[in-house]
């Protein structure tokens, strides 16, 4: 299983000013944030035993709690190079800890001679940016090459877990290495073991760790890759690394370990960091030598790895509540027209008007380049509504030109991007800008829900405008007062942080005329550590597919804005809509079973469960896998 496909995450690029490629981060809770120690690998190559060789840097990543790195730093390591000949040639894949108040890394130190590597366990204090006072771990079974230790700081006492599988721990001391558990035989083939990878932290009255075993692709894989798809990275992809979580009790005891796992891909993945803090666990690991990835769990979702009882996640900080007396944020809400007026923006903004506030609501229509008459309709059309500003462009911008050409104009808080095709019902704004003002600063964008979206806002109502409408209204009559998580938005219609919006850059206009650039800068804003959010009480009708029609070259379109979305973004998966319902519902009964009124949620609860009949699998086998993700909620 990939850990990105079970909980729809999508993980955090690692960035730091390096032309090296950055690889095997080790991520450690700080109190006020977190910290990254990260390695940036030298292409450059060997020279011979006495050339001036590095083989790595290592850099300190700060992040804040929101995960938006604040400080980056080179790592200076000379003292450890000078003092111990074991790291002359560079210091691998550290694994950051605390220990006694103070920051250490436990790195693997490289010296390569004309017999080969030699590694050796090295211990260094962090102080600043500087790697000083290293101490030099001897190998327990005489070994030339050492790797992959992980730190375990228990009682103020640093313990080493050396494997998992078979288990053996030593307890270092100031006079060498103590045996605490296993290490009788000398292992035969460390590859065969199941080592490494994280540092063990504290997990309630346990301990918690990730391990990895390093395997061999099936023969048939690698003959494929090698001669069939011939795949430039079949050196690299022959080698198999696949996961385990553990939980340790403080007797070195291990309760449970979990079936083996992927971060993102099948390959060379490395774990070199676990972190928990405030109700959230980070994981950091590298992937082929060439990229560093932070991947946020809840503890619930540990514990489904686990195999353990799950218990209630923090609903208050995973779906926070709506605030009502907060004071409403000013929005620039544009809406995008491209050809039948009359039929569609016309009707989008006739909704809009009885519920505008055009104190704080500035609202915007950009026509983008219609070659029907509907430039000519809005000109009519603004002389009776005075309170609407409007531009006709001659050309069409596609769908993310056009937006970031209006988004340039006005200065609210939010920016509120709204297809032409939609009707806001009575309520929407007001409940929509009661979340936006409640909405803490890691929440970037949030979306309404509506009766045609690709992801989990698609409440899969069915019929004409009016019966969906009247069907939608109990999302205003009873609200929930609380903002779910999503995985993507789909921006028919989406409120976003302008400070974001700017910081990012607005929308990709690689994307032509439309399709994937909201899933783009979904990833982008989840990347930059922010949060995406749905808004259950408010619902916006979506007419859909009033723009582009089913053609043949609007499905090219779609194939090609894909296959520019895949290849950009590898490890972000594609999930059906379906995913994003289940995980829905089961917030749902998280909330339930947090003390949430069930009433509340019963006629939601009702809509969902229909939609997932609906939207079971055609496949067998998927249909199995389907009705045993199910089996999970208890609603």
């Amino acid at each position: 299983m990939k850990l990105v496909d079970l909980f729809r995450v999508i993980p955090t690029s690692i960035e730091v000013p390096t032309p090296f490629a950055v690889c095997n981060p080790s991520v450690m809770a700080t109190g006020s944030g977190w910290s990254v120690l990260v390695r940036a690998l030298d292409p450059l190559p060997y020279s011979g035993p006495e050339a001036p060789y590095l083989s790595s840097e290592n850099w300190l990543v700060k992040y804040d709690a929101y995960l938006r790195p604040q400080f980056t730093t080179r790592l200076l390591d000379q003292e450890v190079r000078e003092r111990c000949i074991e790291a002359r040639n560079g210091l691998e894949d550290g694994r950051l800890f605390m220990w006694s108040g103070r920051q250490w890394a436990l790195f693997s130190g490289l010296q390569r001679s004309r017999r080969g590597y030699i590694n050796a366990m090295i211990l260094a204090e962090l102080e600043g940016d500087r790697l000083c006072n290293p101490i030099v771990l001897p190998s327990p079974h005489q070994l030339s090459r050492e790797k992959n230790w992980m730190p375990w700081v228990m009682d103020n006492e640093l313990y080493l877990v050396y494997s998992t599988q078979p288990l053996e721990v030593y307890r270092y001391t100031p006079d060498g290495l103590i045996r605490v558990h296993g290490g009788v035989a000398v292992p035969k083939n460390s590859g065969a073991m199941i080592s490494g990878s994280s540092q063990v932290i504290p997990w309630g009255e346990d301990y918690l760790a990730i391990t990895h075993q390093r395997n061999r692709a099936p023969l048939a894989t690698r003959l494929m890759q090698k001669y069939v798809t011939r795949d430039p990275d079949y050196q690299r992809k022959k080698v198999l690394f696949t996961h385990h979580m553990l939980l340790l009790d403080r007797h070195f005891n291990i309760k449970a370990q979990s079936r083996a796992f992927h971060f993102e891909t099948s390959g060379i993945e490395f774990c070199a960091g676990l972190a928990s803090q405030d109700g959230r666990v980070l994981i950091s690991y590298g992937v082929m030598d060439e990229k560093a990835r932070l991947l946020e769990l809840d503890p619930s979702q540990v514990d489904r790895i686990l195999g353990q009882k799950v218990r209630h996640p923090n609903m208050t900080r995973i779906a926070p509540p709506v605030q009502p007396d907060r004071t409403l944020p000013s929005i620039d809400l544009i809406v995008l027209n491209y050809r039948n007026f009359e039929t569609t923006a016309a009707r989008c903004l006739d909704s809009l008007w009885p519920q505008h506030d055009a104190s704080r609501i500035r609202v915007t229509l950009l026509d983008n380049g219609s070659p029907d008459s509907s430039p000519a309709q809005i000109r009519e059309y603004a002389k009776g509504h005075t309170q609407l500003e409007y531009e006709c462009l001659t050309d069409n911008l596609g769908f993310a030109g056009g937006m970031n050409h209006a988004a340039r104009k006005g200065q609210g808080e939010w920016l509120l991007l709204v297809n032409n095709d939609t009707i806001f019902p009575p309520g929407t704004l007001k409940n929509l800008s009661r979340a936006l003002a409640s909405a803490g600063p890691d929440i970037a964008a949030i979306g309404p829900v509506t009766n045609a979206a690709g992801n989990e806002q698609d409440y899969y109502l069915e019929g004409t405008a009016e019966s969906v409408l009247a069907t939608a209204a109990l999302f205003h009559q009873t609200p929930i007062n609380r903002l779910l998580p999503v995985y993507r938005l789909d921006f028919f219609c989406v409120a976003i942080r302008r400070s974001v919006w700017n910081e990012l850059g607005g929308l990709d206009t690689t994307y032509g005329l439309g399709y994937y650039e909201d899933f783009d800068f979904s990833v982008k804003m989840r990347h930059a550590g922010y949060r995406l959010m749905m808004c259950e009480d408010a619902f916006v009708y979506h007419q859909g597919g009033s723009s582009f029609k089913q053609s043949a070259s609007s499905r090219n379109l779609i194939r090609a804005n894909r296959d520019l979305f895949t290849g950009r973004y590898p490890e972000v998966a594609l999930p059906h809509k379906r995913e994003g319902n289940l995980e829905t519902l089961r917030l749902y009964q998280h909330l339930i079973e947090s003390g949430y009124p069930a009433a509340q949620l019963l006629e939601r609860i009702a809509l969902r469960m229909k939609a997932l009949a609906r939207e079971a699998p055609k496949s067998l086998h998927k249909r199995r896998q389907w009705e045993k993700a199910q089996a999970s909620l208890h609603l």
